[in-house]
C-alpha cells in the first residue's frame, strides 16, 4: 500500500488545552462565522483569534482509507 498523505492543524474543541501567551486556556466553545473563526475561552467574556493561540497540531489523512 502506498504512504498516506496527512494534514497537520490544529483542532480546536470543546475542552482542548491551549496556551495563550504564557499562560493555559482551556476552550469553552467555537464560533464559525461570515468574519472566520473565534475561540472562546473558559472564563474570558472576549473570544480569541486562533492564530493567537498554540496547540499541537492534529493529523488528517488525506487519502481514503478502507474500513
Amino acid at each position: 500500500m502506498e504512504t498516506a498523505a496527512y494534514y497537520y492543524m490544529p483542532l480546536f474543541k470543546p475542552g482542548a488545552i491551549v496556551q495563550l501567551g504564557s499562560s493555559r486556556e482551556t476552550v469553552s466553545h467555537v464560533v464559525v462565522r461570515r468574519g472566520g473563526l473565534m475561540v472562546h475561552l473558559v472564563g474570558r467574556d472576549v473570544p480569541v483569534h486562533p492564530d493567537t493561540l498554540w496547540l499541537e497540531p492534529s493529523a488528517f489523512q488525506l487519502s481514503r482509507v478502507p474500513e
